[in-house]
C-alpha cells in the first residue's frame, strides 16, 4: 500500500503562485515580441530567477512537490531559452515579427521605426556584451575557467554603474579589463 507523505500546503500556494508567474512572463514577453507592448519585462524575468534560485536551495519533504517543482523549473528553462533566442534574434534583426515591420516601413519609403529607448538598450547591451568577451579572454590567458553567465556579469556590471555614478556624480562609466595577480577582473572608471 502506498505510504501518505505529508503535503506543506503554504508551499502548495506558492508552487501556484510560481506558476502563475511563468505563465504570466510568457505572456508578457509575447506581448513585447509582438510589437504590443514597447518595454521589454526584464525585471519579472529576473526577478522569477531569483526566485527559481531560492527554491533550489529549498528542500522538499514531498516527492510531490517536488517533481512539481522540477517540471516548473523545466517550463522556466525551456521559456528562459526561448526568450533568449528571440531577444538575440532581435539585436541581430533577423526576428520575424522585427523584420517585417522594418520591411514595411522600407516599402513605404520610411527609416524603420525604432524608439530612442530601443536604441539606447541596444548599445547598451552591445557594450555589455564586448566588456564580458574581454572578461572571458582575460579569464582565459589567466587559466580560470570561462564558463561565466553573460546575465550575471551583466547585472553585476549595472549595479557597479549605479554605485559609481551616485558616488562620483558622473555621467558614464567606463571599463577596463585587467589580470592581476593571476586573476581577471573588470575594473571601473568614472567619466565626467
Amino acid at each position: 500500500m502506498a505510504k501518505l507523505q505529508r503535503v506543506d500546503r503554504r508551499l502548495k500556494t506558492d508552487l501556484d503562485s510560481l506558476e502563475r508567474s511563468i505563465q504570466l512572463l510568457k505572456i508578457s514577453y509575447e506581448k513585447y515580441f509582438s510589437g504590443i507592448d514597447r518595454l521589454e519585462p526584464g525585471k519579472e524575468r529576473e526577478d522569477l530567477r531569483r526566485k527559481m534560485r531560492e527554491y533550489d536551495r529549498h528542500r522538499f519533504i514531498a516527492l510531490v512537490q517536488r517533481h512539481r517543482y522540477q517540471t516548473l523549473k523545466a517550463r522556466f528553462i525551456s521559456l528562459d531559452t526561448y526568450i533568449q533566442r528571440n531577444l538575440f534574434m532581435i539585436e541581430r534583426g533577423t526576428h520575424p515579427r522585427f523584420k517585417f515591420r522594418a520591411d514595411l516601413a522600407a516599402r513605404r519609403g520610411g527609416p524603420p521605426q525604432i524608439s530612442d529607448f530601443e536604441k539606447r538598450r541596444v548599445a547598451e547591451e552591445r557594450t555589455y556584451k564586448d566588456v564580458y568577451d574581454r572578461y572571458l579572454e582575460a579569464r582565459r590567458i589567466a587559466g580560470q575557467h570561462t564558463d561565466v553567465d553573460f546575465d550575471r556579469v551583466r547585472n553585476a556590471i549595472k549595479r557597479q554603474v549605479k554605485s559609481i555614478q551616485n558616488r562620483y556624480k558622473c555621467n558614464s562609466v567606463k571599463f577596463k579589463v585587467q589580470v592581476e595577480e593571476g586573476v581577471a577582473r573588470i575594473k571601473a572608471v568614472p567619466q565626467r
